[in-house]
């Protein structure tokens, strides 16, 4: 698990959450049959239907202290016990686990412990500078990777391209997990940089390529950032990016639609964290220009600009 190669501390006596990860191959055991009977059937209409829900939900297997989450299409199975803090991984191969897990393994169990801090995982990208970052949301291939790397390449500090911890207490910020990057083959000459520190272990079906950013890129990985705006990308295709004011309404659709259909046990509280996070920071689309450079520079006018009004 490289992507979270940057968080290896020293040994703990007391962790507060252990989590149980094998395979069978590895270990050359058997999964039990699991309880539940049946699996998810794709109806006419597209939606998951069965014992598991679409972003991996089990029906009649959840409760408080319980949790159960089976991804169906990298065959992983996540379990959490929320009363003593102890979490278990599943797969058959752990070979043949997609890029989507190897870049944020274990986000399932890790986002249900983030959840009793009144804390969840956002489907975003967060860069900044040395003291504050934005949050870029969006659906898949509407910019928030490009906006990333190309604020990486700029100098600029690197939280996340696809999957960050935000918390709101104190202040609304963003914590790095994985240290991980995702990119279309179709937009590697924009990864130049990076090229480097792609992962040895991409599958066949992968459907884009994973980097591994430390220790590569460790001094330009935050492990926190306070963050001071959202920002809602828009690939242009001018040279030139811009920044113009987002209705509240169209970022708490970004971060909503795609946050909670991949996170099992996403409801309420999910919705209030981004919620939170809306009222408290200002909104903006980010038309995204095709000078990389530029683009990086705007972000950090941004951030330097709401530096000033915060002293």
């Amino acid at each position: 698990m490289p992507a979270l190669e940057h968080l290896v501390i020293s040994f703990s006596d007391a962790p507060t959450v252990r989590i149980y990860i094998w395979d069978d191959v590895t270990t050359k055991t058997v999964m039990p049959d699991p309880p539940w009977q049946g699996y998810g059937v794709q109806s006419a209409s597209g939606n998951l239907e069965g014992v598991f829900t679409r972003r991996g939900d089990l029906r009649g297997f959840q409760s408080e202290r319980i949790k159960a989450a089976f991804n169906w299409s990298a065959n992983a199975l996540s379990m959490y016990d929320a009363g003593d803090a102890v979490g278990f991984y599943w797969t058959r191969d752990a070979r043949q686990l997609p890029a989507y897990e190897t870049s944020a393994p274990l986000r399932t169990i890790l986002n249900w412990r983030a959840q009793q801090r009144n804390g969840h995982f956002i489907h975003g990208a967060v860069v900044g500078g040395a003291n504050n970052g934005v949050l870029v949301a969006g659906k898949g291939g509407s910019g928030k990777s490009t906006t990333a790397l190309a604020a990486l390449r700029a100098g600029l500090r690197y939280v996340s391209d696809d999957y960050c911890l935000v918390s709101i207490e104190p202040e609304p910020a963003a914590h790095c997990v994985f240290s991980s990057a995702k990119v279309d083959p179709g937009n590697l000459f924009r990864a130049e940089h990076i090229l480097f520190t792609r992962s040895k272990n991409q599958n066949s079906h992968d459907d884009k390529e994973v980097f591994f950013l430390h220790p590569q890129f460790a001094k330009q990985i935050a492990p926190r950032l306070p963050l001071k705006a959202i920002l809602l990308p828009r690939i242009t295709g001018e040279e030139q990016s811009r920044l113009t004011p987002a209705p509240q309404a169209d970022a708490i659709r970004a971060l909503t639609v795609s946050t909670v259909c991949q996170f099992p046990g996403a409801g309420k509280q999910t919705v209030d964290i981004i919620m939170s996070l809306v009222n408290q920071l200002p909104c903006y689309h980010f038309d995204f220009g095709t000078d990389l450079s530029q683009a990086a520079g705007v972000i950090a006018d941004l951030l330097e600009d709401q530096k000033e009004v915060s002293e």
